[in-house]
């Protein structure tokens, strides 16, 4: 894919830590720039399609600690219950 050359204005320090993550990830600041705005644009996209309920959930949860993979929310529920009903 052809590429165009682009002029941002960025503070100094962010440059800096531009560079620092892109040496990091062996990978270039333009290459995460570009994955970066592409990610932006998916979610976006999903986002938009859905139902207006849906969306205002989302952008309450945004911001919150991510799930463990390993969490169950069965295990959650049967916790509840038996503190509840004197099981535990």
């Amino acid at each position: 894919m052809p590429t165009t050359k682009l002029t941002l204005s960025i503070a100094p320090e962010v440059i800096a830590k531009a560079r620092r993550i892109s040496k990091h990830r062996k990978t270039s600041v333009s290459a995460m720039f570009a994955r970066y705005i592409s990610t932006l644009e998916d979610s976006d996209y999903k986002r938009s399609s859905l139902p207006p309920m849906t969306k205002r959930a989302l952008g309450l949860a945004d911001g919150a600690p991510k799930v463990p993979d390993s969490w169950d929310y069965r295990d959650e529920l049967k916790d509840i219950l038996d503190e509840r009903y004197g099981l535990k």
